[in-house]
This record gives C-alpha cells, structure tokens and sequence, in this order.
C-alpha cells in the first residue's frame, strides 16, 4: 500500500510539471523581461477607458503633455461576434521596444485579446467581443519606450 501511494505522488508532481510549464508557456503573467540595452529606459502602463471599447472610432493622447496616441477603430461585427483594434503609437522621439496587454474584471470571455503585434512605431492589440454579450474588463497596455 505504501509502494501505490508513493508512485502515485509522483504521478501528480509530475502531471502538475507538465501542466505549469505549458499553463506558464501559453499565458504571460508579467511584463517580459526587459532588453538589458535599454534596462534604463520608461515604461507606461495606462487602462484605455472601457466606454471607448465596444463602440464608434476614437483616439485620445495618453500622456498629459499630449505624446502618444491610442486610435480605436469601430467595432466590426459579423454574424454576432465582434472586433476592434487597438494601436497605440509612442510619443514623438521615442519609439516602443515591447508592448504588453492585459484584460481585467469583466465578465469572463466578454471581452478578448486576440492578437497583439509591436512595432518601432506602433502596437496593436485586436480584441474580440464574442456574442457581443456580458460586460467587458477593463483593457490595460504597458509599454516599454526607446529613445527614437
């Protein structure tokens, strides 16, 4: 008896190695690490306010001074699923080095990242409003600048 309990253990240990590194490989938790040549460089992390999501096109300046800009892009539907963009362009003299995005509260699956991409010059984030239904999180993105 003692053997089976034993082995059994370690069937769970193992299983919940197998289950965190494919959980922790799919889903970044963090902002990613940092490029140690620009380790010095600002970060901005700013939530995109959620009556501008799920709506008509808009774009606002993120920074108080007036540098960067989110434009947001109609909500397109098709069938009873929907979808937005969301870019994000870095303050002038500066350029993005990585982006991170993240959903918070909300009901769950009302609102989704479907992709991201980062460029020099932008980053876009597409969101997905599957069924148009339930009440959206709240979007938030960070970005990592770079002098221009």
């Amino acid at each position: 008896m003692k053997k089976l309990l034993t082995a059994g253990a370690t069937v769970l240990v193992a299983g919940g190695i197998v289950a965190g590194a494919a959980i922790g490989g799919s889903v970044p938790q963090t902002m990613p690490a940092k490029d140690p040549s620009v380790s010095d460089q600002p970060s901005i992390q700013k939530a995109v306010p959620t009556a501008k999501l799920a709506g008509k096109a808009s774009s606002y300046f993120y920074l108080s001074n007036g540098g960067g800009q989110v434009k947001i892009t109609k909500l397109v539907t098709k069938g009873y699923d929907g979808s937005q963009t969301v870019t994000i362009t870095p303050p002038s003299g500066s350029r993005i080095v990585q982006g991170f995005a993240t959903i918070s509260g909300g009901q769950l699956g009302a609102m989704v990242i479907k992709s991201t991409q980062s460029t020099a010059s932008a980053y876009k984030i597409v969101l997905g409003f599957p069924g148009e239904q339930g009440t959206p999180g709240q979007l938030t993105f960070r970005l990592q600048l770079g002098d221009g």
